[in-house]
């Protein structure tokens, strides 16, 4: 998952003070202009029906159903899973705290999300954890797949997408060709399968981390390689 830096709460351009949300749908195009138009957690790029999620649900927590540092973005598919499950900060791993891109490898050509093999017994814990909230390990064989899921079939469909623009690149290896991978990637959201594919690729990845509105630059050295968060839990 992309971790993501949705910034203080918005303020009033005239008077500067901080915009008071009335209902927390109010947020989302903030949410938008500061992390783009992606699901926080699946990736997919939505330019309709994307939700507003809270974090800490708000049916559970109603003195947060307002409170910006509680809200992401969400395709419904993610939020509906999520749901009403009582979450707090430490038990999970989050895209607005935590390098979540450390706790999560993206197999190739696969629908497939893993737990990176580089964490602690305890770390695998927490990001297996995350994984079940959201139902993002949910794919053909799993129980609980339904017919309306369709995230594993959308990754494996961009993973080709993404790896015809890695040969591509290596055949026309210029500016613009660079240039239009980056349009290609926006396009369709799935940022960690971009970072993955073109893994070896500084430029690239850095120019993922910088045009993807919101990625959390501070979760990457020069090279573009994650490395942990600043006051996150990974």
């Amino acid at each position: 998952m992309r971790p993501v830096n949705r910034g203080k709460t918005p303020t009033n351009p005239i008077t500067s003070e901080e915009i008071i949300f009335r209902h927390y749908k109010e947020a989302k195009p903030y949410l938008v202009e500061r992390i783009g138009c992606y699901c926080s957690f699946c990736e997919k790029r939505l330019t309709q029906l994307l939700e507003v999620e809270h974090i800490l649900p708000k049916s559970l927590n109603p003195d947060l159903e307002f409170a910006w540092d509680n809200f992401l973005l969400s395709c419904k598919t993610c939020n509906t899973i999520k749901g009403k499950t009582e979450t707090n900060r430490n038990d999970f791993y989050w895209v607005d705290c935590d390098n979540t891109f450390l706790a999560f490898d993206y197999p190739s050509n696969s629908s497939e999300i893993l737990i990176s093999g580089n964490l602690t017994d305890a770390q695998k814990a927490i990001a297996l954890r995350t994984l079940d909230l959201i139902g993002l390990n949910r794919r053909p064989g799993y129980p609980k797949l339904t017919p309306a899921d369709t995230r594993w079939r959308e990754r494996l469909d961009i993973w080709g997408i993404a790896q015809e623009s890695f040969k591509d690149l290596q055949a026309n290896d210029t500016e613009n060709m660079r240039r239009q991978i980056v349009r290609t990637a926006l396009g369709h959201g799935f940022w960690s399968i971009w970072m993955t594919v073109f893994k070896d690729d500084s430029d690239m990845r850095q120019r993922f981390i910088t045009e993807f509105l919101g990625t959390c630059r501070d979760c990457f050295d020069a090279d573009g390689k994650p490395i942990p968060r600043l006051g996150g839990n990974l």
